[in-house]
């Protein structure tokens, strides 16, 4: 698919970023936006009578649409207009980390995060989950979370917001928090 540069420019002020954003500006702005424009954002609840939920969700598809086709650019260096390829580089150092032979458990999250680039805040903003409990995640401080349903969707919202399968994901850490737990699935 070769996106058009009109198209390109388009989705550049859907996320409010400029060319030459790299991977980590594009997700970091997507995040923003889809919390600022979501149902509970503090942000617009002045003003939620003014905007339709209908509208809310036409914004909320634009910022998918422009995140998914931004973020994909990086992925297929076909997908962008021929005079812009030279400033948008497939970037390497943004490609998942390796999995060990343990799978997705907390390290392997904490490391696909900050690889990304984002911060726990924006995490927590994005998949309203309290930041103490990503923490706790990532650290594997499985004595301090919640019972074992509000993990596994826990792990599941947090591996989607990291573009990460949010199946093996939740399999990977509720089988290290069943062993913990002494006793299986």
């Amino acid at each position: 698919m070769n996106m058009q540069p009109e198209e390109y420019e388009r989705y550049l002020d859907i996320l409010e970023i400029g060319p030459g954003a790299s991977l980590s500006e594009i997700r970091e702005a997507y995040l923003l936006l889809k919390s600022l424009y979501s149902e509970d954002s503090i942000v617009t609840l002045p003003i939620t009578d003014d905007i339709s939920e209908e509208r809310k969700k036409k914004i909320l598809g634009e910022i998918e649409e422009a995140y998914q086709m931004l973020a994909g650019s990086y992925d297929r260096n076909d997908g962008l207009p021929e005079e812009q390829e030279g400033l948008h580089p497939l970037i390497d150092e943004y490609d998942q980390p390796p999995l060990d032979a343990r799978g997705l458990g907390g390290q392997a999250l904490r490391e696909a995060r900050e690889r990304l680039g984002i911060d726990l805040q924006k995490i927590a903003l994005s998949t309203r989950i309290q930041v103490h409990y990503l923490e706790r995640i990532e650290n594997e401080e499985f004595d301090a979370l919640p019972p074992a349903t509000y993990v596994r969707g826990f792990v599941v919202s947090y591996a989607k917001c990291l573009h990460l399968d949010p199946k093996k994901a939740a399999a990977d850490y509720m089988k290290r928090y069943q062993i913990w737990k002494g006793g299986e699935e």
